[in-house]
């Protein structure tokens, strides 16, 4: 417990390496957690981080339609514009959908025993800061952090 507790918190962007585990971070808020007794390797990868880009496309794409048929109702009928405002509020929400599932970032993808998490750098992050950071968690904690092509779709 000692050992653990004189390794240094990295930090790179949104990520976030301790004794305790990988996180990926957003603020000082904490979104994704990994524990380090789950990990079994990391690979760092280039590409679309989504985990089910079809399904988010799917759902993306009906909100959009929503959005549509509330602009379509709003100029029709100049009445009232409570539905048709929120109708166009589910086409905005259905367009950052489908723009999370078609942006590419770097990403860690964590394989654990029976999963895998993928914890997304944001779009400032340059690759040499992610390499340094990969070398330093490495080194420090013993994670085997490899690195791969482009991500599977």
């Amino acid at each position: 417990m000692p050992a653990e507790a004189e390794k240094p918190v990295l930090k790179c962007d949104t990520m976030l390496v301790s004794p305790r585990g990988i996180a990926e971070t957003h603020g000082n808020k904490a979104v994704i957690f990994v524990p380090a007794a789950d990990i079994e390797r990391v690979t760092l990868k280039f590409g679309r981080p989504e985990h089910r880009p079809i399904v988010s496309l799917t759902i993306g794409t009906l909100f959009v339609l929503v959005g549509i048929l509330g602009i379509i109702e709003f100029i029709r009928s100049m009445r009232g514009y409570r539905y048709e405002i929120g109708m166009m509020a589910f086409g905005a929400i259905g367009g950052t959908i489908i723009f999370d599932a078609l942006k590419e970032r770097y990403f860690l993808e964590v394989h654990l025993k029976n999963d895998v998490r993928r914890l997304v750098f944001s779009k400032k992050a340059q690759k040499s800061e992610i390499d340094d950071f990969c070398q330093q968690a490495s080194a420090i904690y013993k994670y085997r952090i490899s690195e791969a092509g482009p991500a599977s779709q």
